[in-house]
């Protein structure tokens, strides 16, 4: 626990800080596989009873927690902000954030940092887990004469871990987030039961340097990937094995008979030990919406006064909910809870899952009412607006000619003179939208779309691109046809940042498509703004698009393309750079940059893309400026 909020915190030791989720599962399939058998030996399982706990365990800290956050939100976010928390909100409610934020995606983006219930992801994997795991537990108990409880949990932890590893490389964030492929997890967990039991039955005795040399084992392991992973790393993939085999290694220390050495047991047993174990629901839930809505109000950035006052909230938080909610609903050593029957339980979830379901509604109300616009009377972008604006980026592509419809779309001109790719990442539509209003009229220009790479984790092998995703794959082979690539006059490259560090993939795909045909005139698409947050944001909180080009509120300015990472590398390619600044911007100063056309459209709705009519204004600029580009390329 301690290590998540570390993590949130940014405290740079403990980048890794996010597999203390890991470790949680580990921990959580060891303690709920124990419950369960332990009750179906003794013939005192009831499915009733065991969701009737886990509500109770649960839901009153959640609940809590959501009324709260919500109540924070209402206070300082903007409608459209409003708008997808309140939707984060009634996912969590359903136990559905993790679908919900995999579809979002990226834990580590800025947007992330703004999802003030990101955290319930973990909760969503966790109670799917309870959904059937008990009927996969009693099925397995049931049939251990034919396949040992223990070969059926190692089955599925090592399938399982194979299935994990090999989906990071097609979609990193399903494996992240969903639960098919942290099942494994939980059962590394459960394996630890017939280990240890059978250990116990056959009277072995063991050594006790073996649970001490688990546990330091353990530690390091999870110590290791604290410090040494990061943003950076490719995770799950193989890097979760390493906390996964380090929190079941402890546990096991715990489990196996023998007498851990003093260290050890100062660690794990001191009162501040217990008692952040026993409160770590309760400061999981609180210290994530805390940070949130304070970088929220203050800034992503957090200074070191703010990490201590962070911190200290977290405690006071963290107290108020453990011991007003959380104890008040729940106590582990009870049989049921209080001493409760099954009956009264199962009551008590009923009115429980009643609460849930009425504060649902009124998140509901703010996710379908435009984010309660109410609170703002003068906004200058309702959430209606912005999502308008963001989806209008994408109204000239749907007809485009894209290098997979290329014979079925009447809209593709083969014939043209002049035949131009558009290539990129998620801002490829803003280049099209900027080449095709600035020189899409032109009857010899034909317009090919690649269809970005998003979520196509491109790589290099054996001096070949190539990728897992098969529609992705469809498009490369199609644009390394000998018959595309020899026909292609022009390729305009977009991507924000375009000479960053992380722009390999493209400069492979360029540099071979120019060994191939050494006649195309490559085009760079130079970048401009990226905001740290929305600009529909600061536009709402100022009522100036004017506040998106302010020093503090900027992320990124391309006053400087030379000084980017790979700017030699792609300027031996290219015939020509666009210039974005040069053209919107006086003197390359920020401040002087256009951020809104004529009509008052602002630059960007979110922090990167632009506008349908901000980059159509930028390339019907830069056509009158440039009106003779294509051909001066052709015929320098």
């Amino acid at each position: 626990m301690l290590s998540v909020v570390l993590f949130h915190l940014d405290f740079v030791l403990f980048e890794g800080g996010f597999v203390g989720v890991d470790v949680f599962f580990v921990i959580s399939g060891y303690l709920i596989t124990s419950i369960i058998k332990h009750k179906y030996e003794n013939q005192d399982f009831k499915l009733a009873d065991f969701y009737a706990r886990r509500i109770r365990r649960l839901v009153p800290p959640l609940i809590a927690t959501i009324a709260a956050t919500l109540f924070g939100a209402a206070l300082i976010m903007t409608p459209y902000d409003m708008v997808g928390f309140s939707s984060s909100a009634v996912a969590a409610l359903l136990s559905l954030s993790n679908i919900v934020f995999y579809l979002e995606s990226g834990y580590w983006d800025t947007a992330s940092e703004l999802k003030p219930l990101l955290h319930t992801w973990s909760l969503g994997v966790e109670e799917q887990f309870y959904l059937f795991w008990p009927a996969l537990i009693i099925g397995l108990l049931s049939i251990r004469r034919l396949v040992a409880f223990g070969t059926s949990l190692a089955m599925i932890a090592v399938l399982g871990a194979v299935l994990c590893i090999w989906f990071t490389g097609i979609d990193q964030s399903a494996a992240f987030y969903l639960l098919p492929f942290r099942v494994f997890q939980f059962a590394v967990g459960a394996l630890l039961i017939p280990l240890t039991s059978s250990l116990q039955n056959r009277s072995i005795s063991l050594p006790n340097l073996v649970p001490n040399l688990a546990f330091w084992a353990g530690l390091f392991c999870i110590l290791v990937s604290l410090t040494s992973l990061g943003g950076e790393t490719v995770f799950p993939g193989y890097a979760v094995l390493l906390p996964t085999i380090g929190a079941a290694l402890v546990l096991l220390s715990g489990a196996l008979p023998g007498q851990l050495d003093a260290p050890a047991c100062a660690l794990m047993q001191n009162r501040l030990s217990i008692w952040l174990g026993r409160v770590s629901y309760s400061m999981y839930l609180v210290h994530w919406p805390l940070i949130v809505l304070f970088r929220y109000q203050y800034g992503l950035e957090l200074t070191r006064v703010d990490q201590l006052v962070l911190a200290m909230s977290t405690l006071v938080a963290t107290s108020a909910l453990h011991y007003g909610i959380e104890r008040r609903y729940y106590q582990r050593d009870a049989g049921a809870a209080g001493g409760a029957s099954v009956s009264s339980g199962s009551r008590f979830a009923l009115r429980t899952l009643a609460v849930a379901g009425l504060l649902a509604l009124l998140a509901t109300s703010a996710w379908k009412g435009d984010g309660w616009t109410w609170r703002f009377p003068s906004l200058s972008l309702s959430a209606e607006q912005i999502k308008k604006g963001e989806q209008d980026r994408f109204r000239k592509i749907t007809r485009a000619c894209s290098l997979t419809n290329l014979s079925e779309n009447k809209n593709c001109n083969l014939d043209a003179k002049s035949q131009m790719l558009v290539l990129g990442n998620s801002t490829e539509v803003d280049g099209y939208n900027f080449i095709n209003a600035g020189f899409g009229q032109d009857k010899d220009l034909n317009l090919i779309l690649f269809g970005g790479i998003e979520g196509c984790a491109f790589r290099q092998e054996s001096g070949h691109i190539i990728t897992k995703d098969e529609e992705c794959q469809k498009r490369l082979d199609a644009l390394f046809d000998p018959a595309m690539s020899a026909r292609l006059n022009f390729i305009l490259y977009s991507a924000n940042i375009p000479y960053g560090g992380n722009k390999h993939i493209f400069l492979a795909i360029l540099q071979q498509l120019k060994l191939v045909n050494p006649k195309i005139q490559i085009l760079t698409m130079g970048g401009y703004i990226i905001t740290k947050r929305p600009c529909a944001y600061y536009v709402n909180k100022t009522n100036s698009t004017d506040a998106c080009a302010l020093p503090e509120n900027v992320q990124y300015f391309e006053d400087d393309p030379k000084a980017q990472p790979l700017f030699d590398q792609f300027r031996a390619i290219e015939s020509h750079y666009i210039d974005r600044v040069d053209l919107l911007c006086k003197n390359r100063v920020l401040q002087t940059c256009r951020t809104r056309t004529e009509e008052g459209i602002p630059v960007i709705y979110d922090g990167v893309h632009h506008s349908l009519e901000f980059a159509e204004m930028s390339g019907r600029l830069y056509a009158k400026k440039h009106p003779e580009l294509l051909n001066d390329l052709t015929h320098p």
